[in-house]
């Protein structure tokens, strides 16, 4: 179960995908989250990742890959 922010930048990042065909940036992503740091950021995608969630390429600039549907 994600929590209430990770969710939100889940549905963020799933909603950006299917508008622009390619996941946000970190700034954008620390944009709409209303953050400070991309290490929220980054620590937040560790969560949902480590929920199984999501996917990510190490090393790759927006290599992030929805793996389930939130039910």
């Amino acid at each position: 179960m994600l929590t209430p922010k990770q969710l939100k930048l889940y549905k963020f990042l799933k909603e950006f995908k299917k508008q622009k065909e390619i996941m946000p940036t970190f700034d954008d992503m620390k944009t709409y989250m209303n953050v400070k740091s991309k290490s929220a950021i980054y620590q937040m995608l560790g969560y949902i990742e480590w929920k199984g969630y999501i996917k990510r390429e190490p090393a790759m600039a927006r290599a992030i890959t929805i793996l389930k549907e939130v039910a």
